[in-house]
């Protein structure tokens, strides 16, 4: 009931608010296991920038002109969507997903610690011990990795996570868009940004287009168009107007979901380790 009511107080948050950020975690979560094999296919951040082209193209139409200076949203769109969405899906491409979207949840507890330096919540002992529990949970997790790429994969899933849950503290207190305006301004300067950094850092662009099956180029749209223009645009509607620290522990849904979609579509096993740290 404490819970509840923590949810519940001002600035309030309505029984269909706390649905819809269920549902997107859910979404969120099957959408990794979706787009495993599409990174398999096209190159982590030419798949990335391709997402957001789609977004951007999908939004622009329906959108009013961003109130933000377009410097600030370049900028926000660098740190907020192509540094820690290019880092992610590079590190999805060289661990499992399952872990993967178990190691996410490292973002829960630095993202609200960020918002509390920031003013926007206040720490008490229940979420300081939830923090902690996490952490404990991660530990579990992450183990002895069993070679090398996963390191590096489990690493990269980490940092972009934690980059992602900064800004979302940052973003309310420096720009005034919300919702759909703000995510496609922010995907029209992120759009430019990734396709640079794929042409800097990877190779075979175009060939990959040219061999992606047309089941790839189906999770490319579903994950642009459900688990980016859908979601993300309640997404930021919420996080302008609730303090991080009351939307941020609903990304602990997305693991578990991330998980039995790992196992369920891609076949990934279920060790002891991801079920005991994944359940802590």
């Amino acid at each position: 009931m404490q819970a509840i009511a923590h949810l519940l107080a001002p600035p309030f948050m309505r029984p269909l608010d706390i649905t819809l950020l269920v549902l997107v975690q859910i979404i969120w979560g099957a959408n990794y296991a979706v787009q495993k094999d599409a990174i398999a296919a096209l190159p982590p951040l030419l798949l990335v920038g391709i997402g957001y082209l789609i977004i951007a193209l999908a939004l622009t139409p329906f959108t009013r002109r961003t109130h933000s200076p377009q410097w600030k949203l370049a900028l926000l769109a660098f740190f907020s969507c192509t540094l820690p969405t290019g880092m992610t899906f590079f590190g999805l491409a060289h661990c499992p997903v399952s872990l993967g979207t178990l190691l996410m949840q490292m973002q829960v507890p630095w993202g609200i610690a960020v918002a509390w330096a920031m003013g926007r919540g206040k720490p008490d002992l229940r979420n300081v011990a939830g923090i902690a529990v996490a952490l404990v949970g991660a530990a579990i997790v992450i183990g002895v990795p069993s070679f090398e790429g996963e390191v590096w994969g489990w690493v990269f899933v980490v940092i972009g996570s934690c980059i992602w849950t900064s800004c979302q503290a940052v973003l309310p207190m420096v720009t005034r868009d919300d919702g759909l305006r703000l995510y496609a301004g922010l995907s029209r300067h992120a759009t430019p940004q990734v396709l640079v950094a794929s042409l800097l850092f990877e190779a075979g662009q175009w060939d990959a287009i040219r061999n992606a099956s047309p089941l790839v180029w189906g999770e490319v749209l579903f994950g642009a168009l459900i688990g980016a223009v859908l979601c993300f645009s309640l997404w930021y509607k919420l996080i302008m107007r609730v303090p991080a620290d009351r939307i941020l522990p609903f990304l602990l849904l997305m693991p578990p979901t991330g998980v039995l979609a790992g196992w369920l579509m891609l076949g990934e096993p279920l060790s002891l380790g991801l079920l005991v740290g994944g359940a802590i």
